[in-house]
């Protein structure tokens, strides 16, 4: 019997059991063939799905996907990985927890990238990003930006991918979790090994393996993380990565270990996607240590293995391996051809990440494009808003901005016991001095009152133009006394003011003062006060203006 068969006729029950030996594979309790296993156990649960009606609605339908992710991506199946994941998505929008949404995310963007589908990884590392960032995950968020650097490297920007990477690297070392800082660590080495490769032919030496020391010593930090680590993959991911790199810098004999022990591991878990490139690095290695024939062997075994069509990068390196050995062969003719297929997918990659940087590009700009939109929407909507509050010519409150905030002063007043003064201000036969001077006259008048009255009260007083020449004071927090000695300094400040500038050679010279009617709480409402600084105002204008009058 296949090791997920089942022996009951329910669906549903044969259903659960596959789900629990796939969850069981991908957690390492099954010791033989855990990815074999755990494969064919999701794949056999979300089959049986597919026949279920509203299967994608269940919460079986998520979780038999999300296995079978797992596992397609561990054993390299690219492909597979990317169409499934893409039909995830909509539903892990829409009701999957974020966290399974930006794993998500980042597998598609990782198996998008090492297939050169850069437009698919750049919308799904930018949006996983997003999803860290509204999470406030942070170890998620670290290994979002380092997706992200991922995706920078292989489109051709090392520099940027080198600083997100940096930057996931910083997020990461404070956290009690390690694998998000293995992973930033290990991932920034491959970046500086893609360095290495841009310039081997086009740098000397020493500049071109200045990046292979320095993902040297961050791989024995990550190698070290790896260990704390219970899932085996990073370990061969990370062996694998040391491996390469002292083979590049000529070190065979220490290249030697880590890259047998990658390959062993790696056969032994199922980890067929990290067969090929462990295996070209020994081809190297072969090489370096002058097995030509056994170099040539490697990688023309490699080259025929239906795999490669999935990894670009690595068959874009076996094509300039074996140019180089068959060169070293004196087998010119067949040199040659590997010298014209690097080449060509070499022309295809840069085409590749031209668009995917043609397309980022684009999106950059649509992006400051719509930003600046919604800044301009912003910012007319503020100003807007302002004009509806302020009145045009004093820019003070106006009745609707005196409409909102009385109410909430009286209600903050009432429930603490607290005082509120209501002051009416009324410019003294202001008439006379639009028929006098003209409303030109009379209109700077109003302006320039306002800034007095800005003046001489706080911040957090409202001063408001309720009618032509009428305004409207409310003084939060201030009892009695002191609101009158607000209006009496207000009152003076008014008849000191050097009216006369606004009308030079009138005469008599523009002389401007104040009536002033003023009301406390209790009561707290605002038609009462209202009525009481209104009593007052016709007291203070009755008793010859230019006065204040307490209600």
């Amino acid at each position: 019997m296949a090791p997920h068969a089942t022996s009951t006729d329910d669906p549903l029950a044969d259903l659960s059991t596959l789900l629990a030996e796939a969850e069981a594979a991908r957690q390492g309790s099954i010791q033989a063939d855990p990815l074999a296993r755990g494969l064919a156990a999701s794949q056999a649960a979300w089959d049986a799905l597919q026949h279920l009606a509203g299967a994608e609605h269940r919460p079986e339908w998520r979780r038999a996907g999300l296995l079978l992710l797992h596992f397609n991506h561990r054993m390299g199946a690219l492909q597979p990985t990317i169409d499934l994941g893409l039909q995830l998505l909509p539903g892990l929008r829409a009701s999957g927890p974020r966290e399974e949404l930006i794993d998500t995310l980042r597998t598609l963007t990782l198996c998008a990238i090492d297939t050169h589908r850069f437009n698919t990884a750049l919308d799904t590392a930018e949006e996983a990003h997003r999803e860290a960032q509204l999470l406030g995950d942070a170890g998620r968020l670290s290994l979002a930006t380092n997706t992200l650097g991922c995706f920078f490297e292989r489109t051709g920007d090392p520099w940027q991918a080198e600083r997100l990477l940096q930057e996931a690297i910083t997020i990461a070392r404070p956290l009690p979790d390690v694998q998000p800082l293995f992973a930033g660590l290990n991932n920034l080495a491959g970046v500086l090994l893609g360095a290495h490769y841009m310039l081997l032919d086009a740098a000397p030496l020493p500049q071109a393996q200045e990046p292979l020391h320095r993902a040297r010593a961050l791989l024995a930090e990550a190698l070290a993380c790896a260990g704390n680590l219970p899932d085996p993959f990073p370990l061969v991911f990370v062996q694998a990565n040391l491996g390469e790199v002292l083979v590049l810098l000529g070190e065979g004999s220490q290249a030697h270990p880590h890259l047998d022990a990658a390959m062993a591991s790696a056969r032994q878990h199922g980890f067929e996607g990290l067969v090929p490139r462990i295996a070209r690095s020994q081809g190297e290695l072969a090489m370096l240590e002058g097995r030509l024939e056994q170099a040539w062997q490697i990688f023309s075994a490699l080259l025929a293995q239906p795999v490669l069509a999935q990894q670009p990068a690595t068959r874009l390196r076996l094509h300039h391996a074996l140019w180089r050995v068959e060169r070293a062969l004196q087998r010119p003719a067949q040199a040659l051809q590997h010298l014209e297929n690097y080449m060509l997918l070499e022309r295809q990659r840069a085409l590749s990440q031209l668009r995917a940087q043609s397309q980022l590009f684009v999106t950059r700009v649509e992006a400051e494009h719509a930003r600046l939109q919604a800044r301009q929407h912003a910012e007319r909507a503020a100003a807007l808003e302002i004009d509806l509050r302020l009145d045009p010519l004093t820019q003070l409150s106006n009745r609707r901005e005196l409409d909102r905030r009385w109410p909430e002063l009286l209600q903050h007043a009432q429930a603490g016991g607290l005082p509120l003064g209501v002051a009416m201000v009324d410019v003294d036969h202001f008439k006379t001095i639009n028929d006098r001077l003209g409303h030109g006259v009379g209109d700077r008048v109003l302006a320039t009152l306002a800034q007095v009255m800005r003046a001489a009260t706080r911040s957090a007083d409202v001063v408001a133009r309720v009618g032509g020449e009428e305004f409207l004071l409310l003084l939060p927090d201030t009892p009695p006394i002191g609101a009158l000695d607000v209006c009496e300094r207000l009152r003076q400040r008014v008849q000191a003011h050097d009216w006369a500038a606004l009308a030079p050679g009138a005469v008599p010279a523009l002389a401007v003062t104040v009536s002033v009617g003023l009301a406390s709480t209790p009561p707290f409402d605002a038609r009462s006060l209202s009525q009481l600084a209104d009593q007052a105002l016709y007291a203070a204008k009755a008793g010859g203006r230019n006065r204040v009058v307490v209600g």
